[in-house]
């Protein structure tokens, strides 16, 4: 009878909670090499495949049979570790993260995260980035996400930050006419890519108007999909039902943004440090895979 080691199981449902082999690396400590190999001698255990190769990360109908049957084997590992050797994690962790990443990034994250650590409670606000590094700076939160300005001299830890491209976007049908000015859905005052929008245009002499702001995601995209103007978005954060463009003959070239970590490391409690793993590893995993809305 042959035995599935649960390292392995382990990192086949990491992969699959985390979207990719690169981030489930990092989270795991092992290169992508080492997870490849792994998922390899699994699948030779079990002589099947387990995941489709192709563009998108997919699970063949084994892959999904195993995903759901690991997952209950390794809450039964953990659990029997939990009790007899008193381990785990608990506590409270505050982060504060842009609005951008609350309905993609942060509910995928936090998934995976109280799955593995269901002792930590995790309290988040969402706020547009200017307000979010005020309140940092006032220790209000262990953990930040922000957006902000491209710093050409970074010294930081590469796992801390991420450079996107900015996008311009509007609805599928939306067409933008020649002679008017450009229509902008934004964020009030203090937000980056505002900032950027507005020194870009000006810088161009691009004749454009606010017609709707608001602090709320899932007001600009509402604005957006009814056609009232256009926005801009980091690339990794556009959702599948609206349209990109990186630049047009009226609309010219927004260059990029930083999706940057901060978080003071010796404040940090052993809760907060393993958020940090999870945020990091879903920074590295951010792709150009759309999300649904609305």
């Amino acid at each position: 009878m042959k035995n599935i080691p649960t390292d392995l199981l382990r990192t086949f449902v990491t992969i699959q909670d985390l979207g990719g082999f690169t981030s489930a690396g990092e989270l795991l400590g092992r290169s992508q090499p080492a997870i490849s190999l792994q998922v390899k001698k699994l699948e030779e255990i079990l002589d099947t495949r387990l995941f489709l190769r192709g563009t998108h990360l997919a699970l063949t109908a084994d892959g999904e049979y195993l995903y759901e049957s690991a997952k209950k084997m390794l809450e039964i590992n953990d659990e029997i570790i939990h009790k007899i050797k008193g381990e785990g994690v608990s506590g409270k962790v505050r982060l504060g993260i842009p609005n951008d990443f609350e309905l993609a990034f942060l509910p995928r994250v936090l998934r995976s995260f109280t799955k593995t650590h269901p002792n930590v409670s995790v309290e988040v606000d969402c706020d547009i980035s200017k307000a979010i590094q005020q309140r940092y700076q006032k220790h209000f939160y262990d953990i930040v996400l922000v957006m902000e300005r491209v710093n050409g001299d970074e010294h930081r830890d590469r796992r801390d930050y991420r450079i996107e491209p900015l996008e311009w976007v509007m609805a599928h049908d939306y067409k933008l006419s020649p002679q008017e000015s450009i229509p902008l859905i934004t964020y009030p005052q203090g937000c980056v890519y505002r900032a950027i929008t507005e020194e870009l245009l000006a810088a161009h002499a691009k004749p454009h108007k606010m017609v709707y702001t608001s602090p709320s995601l899932l007001g600009l995209l509402s604005a957006v999909e009814a056609g009232l103007g256009v926005t801009v978005m980091a690339r990794s954060t556009i959702p599948s039902q609206l349209k990109s463009l990186e630049h047009s003959a009226q609309l010219p070239k927004l260059g990029n943004v930083c999706i940057g970590l901060y978080y003071e490391n010796e404040r940090l409690s052993a809760a907060a440090h393993r958020a940090l793993d999870f945020i990091r590893a879903g920074i590295a995993n951010l792709e150009k895979s759309r999300f649904e809305t609305l």
